[in-house]
């Protein structure tokens, strides 16, 4: 999926002074081209975070009604974790000082819930009219939702079979989605999980951050 919906990408539209759509735009021309430049085969699908609000919104709304979900003052929804009795499971993400009740921002519950829903903060912020009330979905919610409408088994005790991802993203991310999925439908997001390693350059891992990737163009 193409996740054309996050905090990184709006700060780099505005800086530019770009639409989030025109600047994500770019970028999945350019993987596209660079896909067919290595006769790499498309995927069938090739959902994007904006086309698929609607999911999102459904699915905070299905948590916040079976109480695993609470909104603070500022209008931002979180993910109650203590509600999760498998939460840090995938990950084995269960130190007692990070699941602790301590350092907690912004009226959050726990420290490691996380958030829903990105209430409306005016200039230089990019919010949706909802039924939630104006603003824009978190990263995990939007990959949830996008594998729920587009690729979920009917009648399962899982949604799809193999979730695959870099290390770096089991926790928090994929941690996430397994929780959110199982509070607001019952089920597994995946029957299995991959991850993947880095590549190393002299002994560190390649990355634009660091300026030691190679492009094939």
């Amino acid at each position: 999926d193409f996740t054309d919906i996050d905090d990184k990408i709006i700060n780099k539209a505005f800086k530019e002074n770009k639409s989030i759509q025109e600047l994500s735009s770019i970028y999945i021309e350019s993987y596209t081209r660079d896909l067919n430049a290595l006769n790499v085969k498309k995927p069938s699908l090739e959902p994007k975070a904006s086309e698929h609000l609607d999911a999102m919104v459904g699915m905070i709304e299905t948590l916040l009604e079976k109480n695993f979900a609470y909104r603070v003052s500022n209008g931002d929804i979180y993910l109650d974790t203590s509600k999760d009795k498998d939460y840090g499971s995938l990950s084995v993400h269960n130190s007692s000082v990070e699941f602790s009740r301590i350092g907690l921002v912004q009226e959050k519950r726990l420290e490691q819930d996380f958030v829903l829903w990105k209430s409306y903060k005016g200039d230089n912020d990019v919010g949706f009219d909802s039924p939630l009330g104006k603003g824009r979905p978190g990263w995990h919610i939007e990959c949830s939702s996008m594998v729920f409408e587009t690729l979920a088994l009917a009648n399962t005790p899982y949604q799809i079979d193999i979730h695959a991802g870099g290390t770096d993203l089991l926790f928090p991310h994929h941690e996430n989605e397994a929780c959110q999925t199982r509070c607001a439908f019952g089920v597994e997001i995946a029957k299995y999980w991959m991850h993947n390693g880095f590549v190393n350059i002299n002994n560190e891992k390649m990355s634009k951050s660091l300026g030691n990737s190679f492009f094939i163009k």
